[in-house]
């Protein structure tokens, strides 16, 4: 199987919506640079365009990782969408940045202050978590970076400008809400297990600019859940609210 052969089943897995297998051992991505290569293929495959990045790690200073989100798949809260379109719903609350212009790729690479001198806007977000793997979660971690980190979808709440926020707002562990329901799903210790999630926009610039991507101003970047990620196995109601940044809604019918 080469990395064409798995784009394109991650494809028609989106298509039909029909699962598939998980590559074998021997036909991993073998290495993050295939995968983040399958990830930019599965986009162009679907015919689709980029609409915004899930980017993530798993400590403060760890090892980063994004992937691409279809803009047919980033949807304005209060947002109402099909449980059954989904293999599965796990729900993360997020904070997310859009920058205020494009960033280009360059020789060099961008500095911290530079790239945080670019944010325009905050935003509270809700990532749906899914897989097009039968098996996940016990997929390999390349194979599910190749299917954009399992990002189902994304919803995007009211943005606020950064500057206004910048000095005083809580970025490692502000006070928020995520519920089913009604009933809470935070739980007794919230954070974003990167830290500052601006840390990974730094990240973020420097490997859309190795990878020759041009950042729009228009994407929206999400940056790892303060919660956790909840398994919502029915249709309902899932509100979540960040304060400082405003409510995001999804009711999954």
């Amino acid at each position: 199987m080469t990395q064409y052969d798995l784009a394109h089943r991650l494809v028609e897995a989106r298509r039909q919506h029909r699962p598939i297998d998980a590559p074998p051992l021997d036909s991993l991505p073998p290495d993050a640079a295939t995968a983040y290569a399958i990830q930019q293929a599965v986009i162009a495959g679907l015919g689709d365009a980029t609409g915004a990045w899930k980017i993530g790690a798993r400590a403060p200073g760890g090892a980063a990782s994004g992937a691409p989100i279809p803009a047919s798949l980033v949807v304005p809260s209060p947002a109402r969408v099909g449980h059954a379109g989904f293999f599965r719903v796990l729900v993360e609350l997020e904070i997310a940045f859009r920058f205020a212009e494009a960033i280009e790729p360059r020789g060099r690479a961008y500095a911290r202050d530079e790239v945080l001198s670019k944010v325009g806007v905050v935003l509270p977000t809700i990532e749906i978590v899914d897989s097009r793997f039968a098996e996940w979660p016990n997929v390999a971690p390349l194979a599910q970076l190749a299917d954009a980190q399992n990002n189902g979808a994304l919803i995007t709440g009211h943005p606020v400008a950064y500057a206004g926020l910048a000095r005083g707002f809580d970025f490692v562990s502000p006070e928020l809400e995520l519920s089913f329901d009604g009933d809470s799903l935070v739980p007794d210790t919230t954070g974003n297990p990167a830290g500052d999630p601006r840390e990974l926009l730094v990240w973020f610039v420097n490997h859309c600019a190795a990878m020759g991507i041009t950042i729009e101003p228009e994407w929206t970047l999400t940056t790892g859940s303060y919660v956790g990620a909840h398994n919502v196995d029915k249709p309902g109601i899932v509100r979540g609210h960040i304060d400082g940044l405003g409510e995001v809604e999804i009711e999954l019918t």
